[in-house]
């Protein structure tokens, strides 16, 4: 098994370790579910009209039809309809008792105001039955469920309005680099912009949670120990960008081991991003991300987000999809996972675009999948099926 395949088979172990709180319907986009939604009703909750037509009994379907009322939506029949008979009905209201067909309007021929007849003896039965959506006491969706907007309208549709779910973490963000500069100043000689703070606290926004971002940190032990200790008392997660690897100045690692964090890993298998750790004490947690822009994002979007989530309780399975590649792609040392930025074109095919390796953050503007190129893969050929992972 590759070192990817262990890591995602450690964090799939991992057990969920945050509170739950109770919130509004409308503010529970992208949270985490913490009980299961059953239905308190049938849906439909009766016969309803699939659209505007008129009611009557199927074997009647060749005669002409004496009209009685008009039944508006959200409205009941007055009037029972009989043999030879039928009531104009709207969608979405309750098909009177007894009646088994609803033919469109379009189908329909006006004899006399009190007369209709069907123009489409093969009409289809056009109506929506109760419990034909779900029944009483069915589970809609599970525990453990990110809340996306559909699931949100299914919740409405069943009354609940409060929901079960998990406390968002508190999280840290440091970027680590005597070379950094905030991107709103002009770096000097020997200097860059720090952008992997802004790209690490967008890719949580993403997951509706919000980042507390401590700023810049020199690479100096003792006052990275001391912000790393401090930072701690009201936090549930730190993020590191930058000192994760084994340089010099590359701190994290050691920071770790001297105040007794177990560290679970730190190298990925991934390539770009291998150098990374994610270690822990009882219930705080700490990421030491890469320096380098792309290794950070894949870092993150491949192993940092599915272990936060599964922290949280989330049942997360980032999607992967297949595609036909539009390229030939050669890899000349293919010992880690390699997760190429692509595009996925209108065609549905996987484009390259230009890629010079882990700090070129500009191949990231136009990308919008990675492709996966497995361990011990070193050929791809045009139009070939390849696994891609959105982003």
């Amino acid at each position: 098994m590759d070192r990817y395949s262990k890591i995602i088979n450690i964090i799939n172990t991992l057990p969920s370790d945050f509170k739950t709180e109770v919130v509004d319907l409308k503010d529970a986009f992208n949270r985490i579910l913490q009980e299961d939604i059953l239905a308190d009703s049938d849906m439909p909750p009766f016969h309803k009209s699939a659209m505007d037509g008129y009611a009557c009994h199927f074997e009647d379907i060749n005669n002409n039809l004496e009209l009685l009322e008009i039944i508006p939506a959200g409205k009941i029949a007055t009037k029972e309809v009989g043999k030879n008979q039928c009531s104009k009905i709207m969608t979405g209201a309750a098909v009177p008792a007894g009646c088994d067909c609803v033919f469109k309007v379009e189908d329909s021929e006006l004899i006399n105001e009190q007369i209709i007849r069907c123009t489409n003896p093969n009409t289809a039965k056009n109506i929506c039955y109760r419990g034909e959506d779900f029944k009483t006491g069915e589970l809609l969706i599970k525990k453990g469920t990110i809340i996306n907007t559909s699931q949100i309208a299914v919740m409405a549709g069943v009354g609940k309005v409060k929901l079960l779910v998990s406390k968002l973490p508190k999280i840290a963000l440091i970027a680590t680099g005597s070379e950094l500069v905030e991107p709103d100043q002009k770096p000097e000689n020997g200097k860059i912009r720090n952008s992997n703070a802004s790209q690490i606290i967008s890719q949580l926004k993403k997951m509706n949670i919000n980042v507390n971002y401590l700023g810049l940190a020199k690479d100096d032990y003792n006052k990275l120990s001391e912000q790393f200790i401090k930072t701690f008392e009201n936090h549930d997660f730190l993020i590191f960008t930058g000192g994760a690897s084994v340089g010099d100045f590359d701190f994290i690692p050691e920071i770790l081991k001297d105040q007794d964090f177990k560290i679970l890993w730190d190298r990925t298998g991934i390539k770009p991003g291998n150098p990374m750790t994610f270690s822990f004490k009882k219930n705080k947690y700490c990421f030491g991300l890469s320096g380098n822009p792309v290794s950070s994002l894949i870092q993150f979007e491949t192993i940092a987000r599915p272990t936060i989530y599964r922290l949280m309780g989330a049942n997360y399975n980032p999607m992967r999809i297949k595609a036909i590649i539009d390229f030939d792609l050669y890899i000349k040392k293919a010992d880690r996972l390699n997760l190429k930025p692509v595009l996925i074109n209108s065609n549905g095919h996987v484009e390259e675009i230009p890629f010079n390796g882990s700090a070129h953050i500009n191949a990231l503007v136009y990308a919008n999948a990675l492709l996966e190129v497995q361990v011990g893969q070193n050929q791809i050929n045009k139009g070939e099926l390849v696994y891609v992972r959105p982003l």
